[in-house]
This record gives structure tokens, sequence and C-alpha cells, in this order.
């Protein structure tokens, strides 16, 4: 069976050859009956477009490019997949790198990707600024979870849910807490520990700061390990939930009951963390939110001014209180 055209899913769908064109390449101009009657067509038709052809004619790929630092990270998996889903609603596909935790790395995807993309989404970049500069003139960017001047970027509100943290903490009567920052090389870990230094401040919270190090299963582990080795602190904030369940689950281990002996946090919101036994408390970014949003920031991008400083989306995150916190031992 021949292999079906452009003009087989004109004539299926009552359009002109060119209006099929310009649904693939340039939906946004078209309203939702003309795009819903052309995909619905190429759907019957098992057609897709030629995307290496129409980017000869329009200089357009109609792909974009969405990188990230771990993909074993469970924080990443629900941000990506709205970034998929919001791709595909504006008729573009999303190719997906792992930069494994290398900002060497991260720098040679954007550039090799730069090749196939109309613009990329950087989540939580480990790029330094010397590399950003590098690599900024190549496609538009947008940043997750990193506020860059000069770019789209997408945030979580840190000082108001490092807010609604400590307060939750005082409520339950705990005076001091223990904080572990996350990695060094990592801006949103410097924010959140700015945001959190702020809110204990206001809230009369006695913050101790471990050096900044992995936030990993492992590292959490590793943590719980040094904590048993001097008093127990009555609360301990991680910098992620993958390192606030190492924590919890080597604790556990060594005989130490949560939350009666101490209370552990995390930060992300993810599913994982409900799931697991005690289910774990944490600051719930708006992860299907923030990669929805990107996608819309990188539509917006591509139509910015050489010089264009546009604000960052901010977005609130909620405290979802479950059982790994619980009132401060006397």
């Amino acid at each position: 069976m021949p292999r079906a055209t452009i003009r087989d899913v004109a004539r299926a769908a009552g359009v002109s050859v060119s209006t099929v064109s310009r649904v693939f390449t340039h939906p946004e101009l078209f309203r939702d009956e003309t795009r819903l009657k052309v995909h619905t067509a190429a759907g019957q038709l098992n057609y897709s477009p030629n995307r290496n052809a129409a980017s000869l004619t329009t200089g357009r790929t109609a792909n974009i490019g969405l990188v990230v630092p771990n993909l074993a990270n469970p924080l990443f998996p629900e941000m990506i997949k709205a970034a998929q889903h919001g791709a595909r609603e504006h008729g573009l596909a999303a190719l997906l790198a792992d930069s494994d935790d290398s900002a060497a790395d991260e720098e040679k995807l954007v550039h090799a990707l730069a090749k196939d993309v109309d613009g990329l989404i950087l989540f939580s970049s480990l790029l330094t600024d010397e590399q950003i500069a590098s690599v900024d003139s190549l496609r538009p960017l947008v940043f997750v979870n990193r506020h860059v001047p000069g770019h789209r970027s997408v945030l979580v509100d840190a000082p108001h849910a490092m807010s609604l943290l400590t307060q939750y903490l005082a409520n339950l009567g705990h005076t001091a807490a223990t904080y572990y920052p996350g990695p060094d090389n990592s801006w949103v870990a410097h924010d959140r520990l700015a945001a959190l230094r702020k809110a204990a401040s206001t809230t009369g919270l006695d913050l101790t700061i471990a050096p900044m190090g992995p936030a990993s299963y492992e590292s959490g582990s590793a943590v719980a390990d040094e904590l048993v080795r001097q008093p127990l602190p009555t609360a301990v904030l991680c910098f992620n939930d993958q390192m606030a369940m190492g924590v919890v689950a080597r604790l556990l281990q060594l005989g130490v009951r949560i939350p009666e002996q101490t209370s552990v946090t995390g930060w992300g919101g993810t599913k994982v963390g409900a799931y697991s036994t005690p289910a774990l408390t944490t600051i719930a970014a708006p992860l299907a939110d923030l990669g929805s949003a990107a996608v819309a920031e990188l539509l917006l991008a591509q139509q910015d001014d050489p010089g264009a400083d546009p604000a960052p989306v901010t977005l609130e995150a909620t405290l979802q209180a479950r059982a790994t916190t619980g009132r401060a031992r006397d």
C-alpha cells in the first residue's frame, strides 16, 4: 500500500495542501477545528510530515530538546511527561537527553541537540555562567529550577515554601533543625538554602547547616550513619526526596524511631515519597505545571527580541505533611 502524501491528507480534511503543511509547522495560527480536521485525517491515513523537508523550507525543525541532569532522579519524569505532552499539543516532538550530572556533558548535549531542535529546556541546569554564554546564541533556552538573566525561566517559589516548612515545624514544637543543602554546583541548592535561612530566622528556628554535597538516596544513607554518632536533632531537613528517603530508611535500620526520635522532611513531592513507608513529609513542587510552563515559555522565547530579559515564571509549592514528621521530643 503506497504511503499517504500531504495531498491525501488535504483531500481527506477538506483543506488546502498549504494549510496541512502550516498546521504541522505553525499550529498556533489555526483554530482548534482546523487543527482537529488535519490531525484526524493524518491519523486515519497514518501520515506523518517529513520534518527534514519542512525544516529546509521553514527553517524550523518542529523539535524541542529536553535536557535533564539525571533521569534516575524521580523528580524529573513527571516534569518531562508534562513537557512532552505540551510539545505534542503544539505539533512538536521532544528529544530527551541526560547529562549524567555533568556540566561538561550538558554543554556537549546542548551543542549536539541545537542542530536538530528549535529550542531547548534545561532542567536544573549545572552549566556555569561561562558555559551558558557559550551556548546561549545557538537556540532559545528555557531554564527550569534556575534563574538565568536574559533567559526565560520557570521556578518554584522557595521563600514561600520554606516559610511553610519552618512554620509547620514550629507548630510541632521544633526549635532547631539540621539541613542538608545539596550539591554546591547546583543553583537551586543555593536558592533553597538562602530561602531556608531567611524563613528560619523569621520563625525563630535554630538552623544547623551541614556541608554541601551529593543529594542521593545513598548520600542520605551516609548522613544517617553520621547522625547516630552524635545527639540526634529533633528535625532533619533534606535537599530532595531521594536524600530524605535514604536518611529515613537507614535510620530505621539503625533502630531510630521516626518521627518519635527525629522528624525528616524532603523536597520535590515525588510519588515515590508518598508510597514509601513511612510516607515522607515533603515540600511538593508542582512538577507537571513546571514542565507545561517550560514549553509555553519556550514558544514565547522563540519570539523574544535580542537582549530581552523576561521575568521568571514562579510557581508555588505545597507542604505535604505525612508520617515522617511529628511533635518534637522533650
